[in-house]
């Protein structure tokens, strides 16, 4: 009896080591196939439409307020707006933004994701949040005020749509074993969302410009130039 519990209990033993062996195999290997999952890159091409037109964009936004400035009208109003309008033509030139990503070049996850939390901290929390929300005041120009609830609105769905892309890097996780099929379903995200973002630049220099082309036709502006002229 002694003998066949001895054996029963070694049986059990043995059983107990095989599943926890199988169990660390397992967890070993999702590692493993979630850390090649991160080391996916995607191609960017330094004629993708984005880069492009945010690299234009950029280049007619700084013409704009250099043109205003050499006017030297010396209203107040519009030199606050002047002055809100160079910062954000300056934060969305600085390091990390798409402006300075490099093309011709793969470029891993983690780039597209750093592409995305740039945006985020210098578009949406600098330009926008410390500046441009300045259009909602009172004494913001009104051929400027007349947009906040446009600029609000778009900045509401870039913010939304490069959230969604930044949850979709960091949740791009497949716990199963790889194959062209599940291959392909790691990289085309990756793309997509690079798109998503990208386009998030774009879209927020379009506004940046749009200002810009407002304030160098600012000639024949009345001191003030507030809701209350």
């Amino acid at each position: 009896m002694k003998k066949f519990i001895s054996e029963y209990l070694k049986i059990i033993a043995y059983t107990s080591l095989g599943l926890v062996f199988m169990i660390t195999s397992f967890y070993l290997l999702i590692n493993y196939y979630h850390s090649a999952e991160l080391k996916n890159h995607i191609y960017i091409s330094s004629n993708d439409i984005n880069y492009k037109e945010y690299q234009t964009k950029l280049i007619e936004i700084s013409n704009n307020l250099n043109i205003y400035k050499a006017k030297k009208l010396d209203n107040p109003i519009y030199d606050k707006m002047y002055n809100k309008l160079l910062t954000c033509n300056t934060v969305l030139k600085e390091e990390g933004t798409l402006r300075t990503f490099e093309t011709d070049k793969y470029h891993p996850s983690n780039d597209v994701y750093q592409l995305g939390t740039t945006f985020q901290s210098n578009a949406l929390n600098i330009c926008y949040a410390l500046h441009l929300s300045y259009l909602n005041k009172e004494d913001a120009p009104k051929e400027f005020k007349k947009f906040a609830p446009f600029i609000q609105n778009t900045v509401n769905i870039l913010s939304n749509q490069t959230q969604f892309a930044l949850d979709e890097i960091k949740g791009n996780s497949s716990y199963f074993y790889s194959t062209n099929i599940t291959s392909s379903t790691i990289r085309n995200p990756l793309e997509s969302d690079y798109q998503i973002i990208s386009s998030s630049y774009n879209e927020f220099a379009s506004v940046i410009l749009e200002l810009s082309k407002i304030i160098n036709e600012s000639d024949n502006l009345n001191e003030g130039g507030s809701d209350n002229d």
